[in-house]
């Protein structure tokens, strides 16, 4: 009897809200933000405390991304349509480019 409660506890906190959730360090003072399947953006850290971000800079869904210590380029997938579109952010001028569609962010 105790492993079958034990087995339903588990299957019930796993299907909980949030255990999914993470971020990921960027370069600068940005991160990957994940706070469900569907939200997945970029945002600055927040100076007023830790674990804290400020507003988003690339909006969700963003699918991938890539960095160096000077910039942060992202892939979003748009809702409801879902094209994509892409994203630059200059970590030293705190400066964000986008949305652009494929042609006009290989020609950049």
């Amino acid at each position: 009897m105790k492993r079958w409660i034990v087995i339903l506890i588990c299957l019930f906190i796993s299907g909980c809200a949030g255990l999914g959730d993470y971020s990921i360090d960027l370069s600068g003072n940005y991160s990957l933000l994940r706070t469900s399947s569907h939200n997945i953006t970029i945002a600055p850290k927040s100076k007023n405390g830790e674990g804290m971000w400020d507003e988003n800079v690339i909006p969700a869904k963003v699918v991938e991304v890539g960095w160096n210590k000077d910039y942060i380029i992202a892939k979003q997938q748009a809702y409801p349509n879902e094209e994509y579109f892409y994203w630059i952010l200059n970590v030293k001028d705190e400066y964000v480019e986008g949305p652009f569609i494929l042609n006009d962010f290989q020609k950049k």
